[in-house]
């Protein structure tokens, strides 16, 4: 798919996730992120992965480095270096900071594996070309490094090697380092034949948007018209300390459901590729 449709929505995902308060907020754009990841097809259980455990690595540390809150849910022994106390504005502040890592990582994968990278280099080019090459590269080299390391696994197992061991798993970075380090030989040889940075500039042509992109650039551009709305109209404003305000504003649950609706639409319609 084109860029444009993909960078409305993961950038309505991100915005939303990071700069809107209210926890609704951050959890619309969790699920939403999941979604378009979902829509963006194999391989993505890496993005997904790595999504989960950072989130849940944040909410589960949270409580014991913040020392805030007044509603105590449990106070452990007394330690110097350590908060042992675990207040209910802890663990809500610790969710939602996690959902907002989850929900930007999954975003981040979902435009990595949905947009096309070689739409992608000619839009960057005409801003920034160098850029645009190193992003162009950069999206094509990950789906290509994982199928590189799935292929090195498969054949370790096939011989019956121990993958969980560490020795065997840090024996095995050779070959994948080797086998892309050949493919960015093979990569520059294409780009030299090619006339990359000659004296005349040359491009492919370019095709209209089909009528499905159509439809997902206008859902993504509403997703990110409601979060832009939202925080024009503070929908998003949340107090975590002393006391938790109530997320159940009327602003917030409209808003966060009418984002989640949006994307999951998206989702839906880029997943029923034609």
């Amino acid at each position: 798919m084109k860029p444009l449709p993909a960078a409305l929505a993961t950038t309505a995902v991100g915005i939303a996730a990071i700069t809107l308060d209210n926890p609704l907020w951050p959890a619309a754009a969790a699920l939403s992120g999941a979604l378009l990841l979902w829509a963006a097809g194999p391989p993505r259980r890496i993005y997904a992965a790595f999504a989960i455990w950072t989130g849940l690595t944040v909410f589960l540390l949270e409580p014991f480095v913040a020392v805030q809150g007044l509603t105590t849910l449990w106070q452990g022994p007394d330690i110097p270096i350590l908060d042992t106390q675990i207040t209910l504005e802890e663990l809500v502040y610790g969710a939602a900071a996690g959902l907002r890592i989850a929900a930007t990582a999954l975003a981040f994968g979902a435009f990595v594996r949905l947009a096309d990278s070689d739409l992608l280099l000619r839009a960057v080019a005409r801003v920034a070309p160098r850029s645009a090459m190193l992003a162009s590269l950069t999206t094509q080299m990950l789906p290509a490094l994982e199928r590189d390391a799935s292929g090195v696994l498969i054949a370790a197992r096939t011989r019956a090697a121990r993958v969980a061991h560490p020795g065997t798993a840090a024996r095995l970075m050779g070959p994948l380092v080797g086998m892309s380090l050949e493919r960015a030989l093979a990569v520059a040889e294409a780009m030299e034949a090619r006339g990359y940075a000659g004296p005349t500039r040359s491009a492919a042509p370019a095709r209209d948007s089909s009528a499905r992109e159509r439809v997902l650039t206008g859902l993504g551009a509403a997703g990110l018209a409601v979060v832009v709305a939202a925080l024009v109209t503070g929908a998003g404003d949340f107090r975590y300390y002393d006391l938790l305000d109530n997320p159940w504003t009327a602003g917030a649950v409209v808003g966060a459901c009418l984002l989640a609706v949006l994307l999951a639409a998206f989702a839906w319609v880029g997943r029923c590729r034609s």
